[in-house]
């Protein structure tokens, strides 16, 4: 009998290893390694608790907290824009995660913008559309379900360059975001944090 359970527990652990390893390409180098302490904690929260809704270290950073995720798909089921939108007493604030790491150049009313990488000493231009434009449909779409202002945050890896890009909104390193939310002053309580996040989550 002591066998089999450990045979079991062992299968067990074996495929959440498996899991772990497999499910890390989705958190190396996004911004979700500033939202959580580190990627054990994300996969625990999002894999066997699955609700990956708070974090410990915001909540040392700002206490009652909430969070939400959104991404835009395309035909093959690849997300093409990620959003994370982040409830606390300084804000509402929705973050277009970039993910992408390149020099990148455009203005704010803008259709494209470019994102320029040298590697190897061959350099490669791409185009992209204005990430302003869907933040600001995905700001008006959360605003309407949360009944709440939000701001919003174009947010980039540290290693991509964006200071011949310009915006409406926030731009910001994804290590320089959570310091720029707390200098914010407050805005909502933590009962209309809980609201609001009730609507949409009970959906």
């Amino acid at each position: 009998m002591d066998i089999i359970f450990i045979g079991f527990i062992s299968i067990i652990l074996v495929f959440s290893l498996f899991q772990a390893i497999r499910f890390y390409k989705h958190y190396k180098n996004t911004f979700y390694t500033v939202l959580f302490s580190n990627y054990f904690e994300f996969f625990y929260r999002y894999h066997f608790k699955q609700n990956a809704s708070t974090s410990n270290w915001l909540k040392q950073e700002f206490g009652f907290h909430k969070i939400l995720y959104n991404s835009i798909v395309d035909k093959n089921g690849n997300a093409t824009q990620t959003y994370i939108t982040l409830l606390c007493n300084h804000g509402v604030f929705v973050i277009r995660d970039m993910l992408s790491f390149g020099n990148f150049n455009g203005n704010s009313n803008d259709h494209s913008w470019f994102i320029h990488r040298k590697k190897n000493q061959e350099s490669k231009t791409f185009k992209i559309p204005n990430p302003q434009i869907n933040l600001k449909k995905h700001i008006h779409y959360q605003e309407k379900q949360l009944q709440l202002t939000c701001d919003g945050i174009i947010a980039f890896p540290q290693t991509s360059d964006f200071s011949k890009a310009k915006s409406d909104y926030s731009m910001l390193h994804y290590g320089d975001v959570i310091s720029y939310i707390k200098q914010q002053p407050i805005k909502y309580s933590n009962d209309q944090i809980l609201i609001a996040f009730n609507r949409i989550s009970k959906k």
